[in-house]
């Protein structure tokens, strides 16, 4: 038997995104070669990227027709062996980019979701939030509620400005965002996500939809910070922010 258990949809997520103990890919994958709802469970958990690669193909527009090649009187001549090689080579192509969209892409967790949202944002996402400390402070009391962790007293972090604080949602569970501006304008960002029972993690740097993260649990929650920075700062900040929460 195993502690399939004990098994939280944090720590499966956290399988999915490579970033689990050697215990605990050991607990998990024999979890799911005993138990099918585990199995259940991680599948739930993946993104579909069958149904979005072929909403991706659908979304491209025919391709236009082929202009008609002209071709000397004579058989087989230079010109036309040219022109069906040509085609050849085009038809060639195409068949390779659609078997490169057909190849099956790494499953992703929650980090890999909060990826794809802050790949959204610009400067200029940032540049126009102005709000008063009042309601900045009423943000953070809010967000803290959510996820059951004090975020009231925040460390302050040299060369990043707190912007605004939101709750987003993951599978169910509360996932807060708190926005960061860098010097030069970058967007950064601290999330944290509710989850009880998950394998605590050290700081652990990465790279996620190529912006830079550093990742850690502790307790009930799981911890990413993210931003297209350079590796150094970021986990600076990190471990300032670790020590605090």
């Amino acid at each position: 038997m195993t502690d399939a258990a004990h098994i939280t949809d944090e720590d499966l997520t956290a399988y999915l995104d490579d970033e689990v103990t050697a215990e605990m890919r050991a607990r998990i994958e024999a979890a799911l070669a005993a138990d099918p709802k585990i199995k259940a469970r991680l599948t739930g958990l993946t993104l579909d990227i069958a149904s979005l690669r072929r909403d991706m193909l659908a979304s491209y527009p025919p391709a236009p027709p082929l202009p008609e090649m002209p071709v000397a009187p004579t058989a087989r001549s230079s010109t036309g062996i040219f022109a069906i090689g040509l085609v050849a080579g085009l038809a060639i192509s195409g068949i390779v980019f659609a078997s490169f969209l057909a190849q099956p892409k790494p499953a992703e967790g929650w980090a890999g979701f909060v990826a794809s949202y802050q790949m959204l944002y610009t400067a200029e996402t940032l540049d126009v939030v102005d709000q008063s400390d009042a309601d900045t402070r009423a943000q953070l009391q809010r967000v803290s509620a959510a996820v059951d962790l004090d975020l009231s007293t925040l460390p302050e972090i040299d060369g990043l400005t707190l912007k605004r604080a939101q709750v987003l949602g993951f599978r169910g569970q509360p996932l807060v965002q708190i926005a960061y501006q860098d010097a030069d304008g970058t967007p950064v960002a601290l999330c944290i996500i509710l989850a009880d029972g998950q394998a605590p993690l050290a700081l652990t740097e990465g790279e996620a939809r190529g912006l830079q993260t550093v990742r850690w649990n502790r307790d009930a929650h799981g911890f990413l910070l993210i931003g297209d920075m350079d590796p150094a700062p970021l986990r600076q900040a990190a471990e300032v922010f670790a020590a605090a929460l």
